[in-house]
């Protein structure tokens, strides 16, 4: 498989420095395929052509053994592939973001992830299509 969605590559998805450090497997299986091009599709890719600039992918699929490693949450909806951590680049700020995906996208929950007030570290949304609850929050 070359891409996950539009702008998503495989490796993009999938790797971890973590995981080639500490020789983790971060491959995922058919249904977190599938959870990934859904997310990829649903929002990321409509994030990357409101902006029309391109994104980072700080954290995607993460294997549960990836996930524990990393000290992710113990439900994490990353193992699911229901999970992704973008950032802005250029002008596009992470709380542009947010702000996007918040006012114009359907999403399981939206996290204000760190930083300050006034702009996040970087954004974690999900998205699982049978539980699109639009959860809002800040961690930090």
């Amino acid at each position: 498989m070359k891409n996950i969605s539009k702008y998503i590559s495989y490796q993009e998805a999938t790797t971890s420095q973590t995981a080639v450090r500490k020789g983790i497997n971060n491959e995922p299986g058919d249904n977190e395929l599938l959870a990934m091009q859904l997310l990829g599709i649903r929002v990321f890719d409509v994030v990357r052509d409101h902006f029309k600039t391109p994104l980072r992918v700080s954290s995607f699929y993460r294997s549960p053994i990836l996930n524990k490693a990393v000290g992710g949450a113990p439900f994490s909806q990353h193992v699911k592939g229901q999970a992704i951590d973008i950032q802005g680049t250029g002008k596009v700020t992470n709380k542009m973001i947010f702000d996007y995906i918040k006012e114009n996208l359907d999403f399981t929950q939206l996290i204000w992830e760190y930083g300050t007030d006034k702009n996040p570290a970087w954004v974690h949304v999900s998205y699982d299509k049978d539980n699109l609850k639009k959860q809002i929050l800040k961690i930090g």
